[in-house]
């Protein structure tokens, strides 16, 4: 059972990043930097999404596994 969670861990996670990679678009991060610091804005961007993927995915997975402990 703990192989199978784990294989939807990462799976979640990915279908998740991809999600989080179209949404985070709308955030304009190039107002938080100056004319031409492109990078930065790119590995902040990266970053964000990846933070807020693994969250997601660790929160979706708590739940899971509370309700696994339930039943």
């Amino acid at each position: 059972m703990d192989n199978l969670l784990i294989l939807f861990e990462l799976a979640l996670f990915f279908i998740l990043f991809m999600f989080n990679l179209q949404l985070f678009k709308s955030i304009r991060f190039d107002l938080l930097f100056k004319k031409g610091h492109n990078r930065e804005i790119q590995l902040t961007y990266i970053f964000t999404v990846l933070i807020f993927t693994y969250l997601l995915t660790r929160a979706f997975m708590h739940l899971i596994e509370m309700t696994v402990e339930l039943f």
